[in-house]
């Protein structure tokens, strides 16, 4: 007898069929889901990354322009803030990270080359915001968005489960990790316009600064002439001592990037407060000075001539110039350096060293 159709055989093959298609379906609809989950997570974590940088940097770029307002050389507003000054230039730089950095580099070397911002601002055009630095930096940098953005024909699943929705709790993850901050409100800054044809130009700087520096140079190179034939006459000539170690103090000065002018007695002058970066590279200069016109009356032996040793030492008491402390610094004549100024253990102060204990000079007391 000839077999006849198995109907219950026909169904359960079907079915083991069907079941093992939608668990294949089940398994390529999840993978495509965590496909989905992976790219909106990653996505969301790098521009979140990106925001937190860019913040960072914009509030060190504000800050630094804020740090100009005291130099603004214009009658500030009565109720503008630091904020407002700082945000207002950087608007009006072009309002980008890289254009308020560099306006920052161009008011530092103008500023040290003119000292202030004078003649760059028009007064009329700043305007009082009363708000603070947080404020700006909320509205320059935008937070990002973590709205997940899938097109409705790419949001279903495979075969059987093509109409499935794999976004689904999606977005309540990405903002239950991330946050659903609330956009801070956007409000227009007025941009600030500087006028950059009095601005100090880099090349210009630089080239003057050399200038100023040969002329250092060239002083020095005067004042060891004028030790040189104050020796072969056997006498110092106080006077031109003091007026080439002027200016030599003066050129050093302008090479530092600090207007500086020589009074009537041949002094130098020039308008810097204590305790800034100007204040120190004046010590430095003053220091130098110090040093090498100590180093030249050694050479050219005019340290032995009458009035060489007074002289260094009304040279050395200067305001600008400061004892080097041996106790603190841990320094033994051994390591003295010709021409520096040290604080002795003696008790009788501080010395212009010149080699020797029984050459240098005190400047307090008789020796």
């Amino acid at each position: 007898m000839a077999a006849g159709f198995n109907i219950g055989s026909f169904i359960g093959g079907l079915s083991k069929s069907l079941d093992e298609r939608l668990k294949d379906d089940m398994r390529r609809t999840a993978e495509r889901s965590d496909r989905v989950r992976e790219y909106h997570v990653t996505r969301a974590s790098r521009k979140e990354e990106r925001f937190e940088e860019d913040q960072r940097e914009l509030e060190e770029t504000l800050s630094n322009l804020a740090s100009f307002m005291s130099k603004a050389g214009v009658d500030i507003p009565e109720g503008m803030t630091k904020a407002d000054f700082a945000a207002q230039l950087y608007s009006g730089a072009g309002g980008t990270l890289s254009s308020g950095k560099q306006l920052v580099s161009d008011l530092r070397t103008h500023i040290s080359k003119a000292g202030d911002m004078k003649g760059l601002i028009n007064q009329a055009n700043l305007v009082t915001g009363g708000k603070g630095m947080g404020d700006y930096i909320n509205n320059f940098v935008r937070r990002p968005s973590t709205m997940i953005k899938v097109p409705e024909n790419l949001r279903g699943g495979v075969g059987f489960l093509k109409k499935a929705d794999i976004t689904k709790g999606l977005q309540s993850e990405m903002d239950a990790q991330f946050g659903a901050t609330k956009q801070a409100d956007k409000f227009d800054v007025a941009g600030l316009s500087l006028d950059r044809s009095k601005m100090v130009d880099a090349k210009e700087y630089s080239l003057s600064m050399e200038t100023a520096k040969l002329g250092n140079e060239q002083a020095k190179a005067n004042l060891n002439k004028t030790l040189r034939e104050n020796t072969m006459l056997g006498s110092i000539d106080k006077q031109q001592v003091n007026k080439d170690y002027n200016r030599v103090l003066a050129d050093g000065i302008k090479a530092a990037g600090i207007a500086v002018s020589l009074s009537a007695d041949g002094t130098p002058q020039f308008d810097i407060k204590t305790g800034t970066e100007q204040y120190k590279d004046v010590q430095k200069v003053y220091a130098d000075a110090l040093q090498n016109v100590t180093e030249n009356a050694l050479r050219t032996n005019a340290l032995s001539m009458p009035g060489m040793k007074s002289t260094l030492k009304t040279l050395g008491q200067s305001d600008y110039l400061v004892p080097i402390d041996t106790v603190k610094n841990k320094i033994d004549p051994s390591q003295f350096i010709i021409g520096k100024i040290y604080n002795t253990t003696s008790g009788k102060g501080p010395i212009i060293w010149t080699g020797s204990m029984d050459t240098s000079i005190y400047l307090t007391g008789i020796k």
